[in-house]
């Protein structure tokens, strides 16, 4: 996979998904928000909070080196004695299939990592608080389509993951293997399971969580749980094998831990979200908005949603 193909398949992605739940929100308004609809200054006031979130997203990406110079820059440094030398530096398609597989779990051991440990603690939960503040999942939110400081996580996963593979690749003789095409296809595979996994759309089909629960391929049912006010675990963004093997793991198929409530546990909003709460919307500009439709404003932590 090049990286011109990546680009034009991971937006024309982004774009399906993002419609499948504009359509799945359009339908099921009624059920959700009962009589009061939307209004237009709320749907322009969401926009430009995704326009906003948007730019200092990107910002935070623009700083630091892309993929390609961060994989040259840890093969030139990193050097480690040869223990199963290769012959040949070229793979067959199985191998290559092994490879992204092993390269997909190792990317998915560093994601929880850095979610469990960096994430949500407590010196930088600012940096990830934003993305909890929505109190049900949908593309169509600002911190879930758009995430500001995501740079915090992507920075440090990143490098774990691409350190911990050419490692593994140098003490097998490969270290002149191609990656870019295999390290496209892993971010294409991690980008579309964050998608599903906070789409509205697809929380509607537990088959789906039936289906993927024995390859440890986060589910949309497994992840919701993950952005209740309530329960703590699932770091696992695009693989739940790291959250069974440290004990994190959370059965959406459980009694306990069906009906709660997402979000977060305390008030906040689009502003201070990304301000450590030092500045939020003031109270009319809160309900001139409707933002109590999408965060928990004036929020006691209840657990489970009545």
């Amino acid at each position: 996979m090049d990286k011109g193909f990546f680009l034009i398949l991971s937006l024309g992605c982004q774009f399906v998904f993002l419609a499948a739940d504009l359509i799945e929100r359009r339908l099921t308004r009624d059920r959700r928000h009962g009589a009061e609809p939307l209004k237009p200054t709320s749907l322009m006031f969401l926009i430009g909070v995704i326009f906003v979130y948007g730019v200092i997203q990107f910002g935070g990406l623009a700083l630091i080196p892309k993929t390609e110079i961060l994989l040259e820059a840890i093969r030139r440094h990193l050097t480690l004695p040869v223990l199963f030398p290769s012959a040949s530096q070229t793979l067959t398609v199985f191998q290559w299939t092994l490879l992204g597989i092993a390269g997909f779990y190792i990317a998915g051991f560093w994601d929880y990592i850095v979610h469990r440990f960096m994430s949500h603690s407590q010196p930088l939960w600012f940096t990830h608080e934003y993305h909890h503040l929505p109190n049900e999942l949908c593309l169509g939110l600002p911190g879930l389509c758009v995430r500001p400081f995501v740079v915090v996580a992507v920075l440090p996963s990143t490098i774990g993951t691409l350190v911990t593979m050419c490692a593994g690749l140098a003490l097998l003789g490969l270290n002149r293997l191609p990656l870019m095409p295999l390290v496209y296809a892993v971010i294409f595979a991690q980008m579309l399971i964050l998608l599903a996994t906070h789409s509205s759309f697809f929380l509607q089909f537990p088959r789906i969580h039936h289906i993927l629960k024995y390859t440890a391929i986060t589910t949309p049912q497994e992840h919701e749980l993950h952005h209740t006010v309530d329960l703590k675990g699932n770091y696992g963004n695009f693989t739940v094998l790291w959250d069974r093997v440290f004990g994190t793991y959370l059965d959406p198929l459980k009694a306990e831990n069906q009906g709660h409530q997402l979000g977060l546990s305390y008030d906040q909003d689009f502003l201070g979200a990304i301000t450590m709460g030092k500045w939020k919307l003031p109270a009319d500009l809160r309900e001139r908005f409707q933002v109590g439709r999408y965060c928990n404003i004036n929020h006691k932590p209840t657990g489970k949603a009545s």
